[in-house]
């Protein structure tokens, strides 16, 4: 499999988030589509919510090293 780069990834992760609420009950989905709202990618090549992509950034630094440790993620 191919590699992404980290703005590939982020929207892969944004169309399987879009995909998951589309199956919720509707009055499942305002949380999902809060989060899409907010890691929408301006013109500006920014998110909606700055914090999101830095969450991310966060994110994917974690995923790394959990996996080269061959850790699993933790759900809440």
């Amino acid at each position: 499999m191919e590699s992404l780069t980290t703005i590939e990834a982020f929207e892969a992760m944004r169309s399987f988030v879009a995909q998951f609420a589309s199956r919720e009950p509707e009055g499942n989905r305002l949380a999902f589509q809060l989060l899409l709202v907010w890691t929408e990618i301006d013109s500006d090549e920014q998110t909606s919510d700055p914090a999101q992509w830095h969450d991310w950034l966060r994110s994917v630094t974690e995923a790394r090293s959990r996996l080269a440790n061959g850790q699993q993620l933790r759900i809440p």
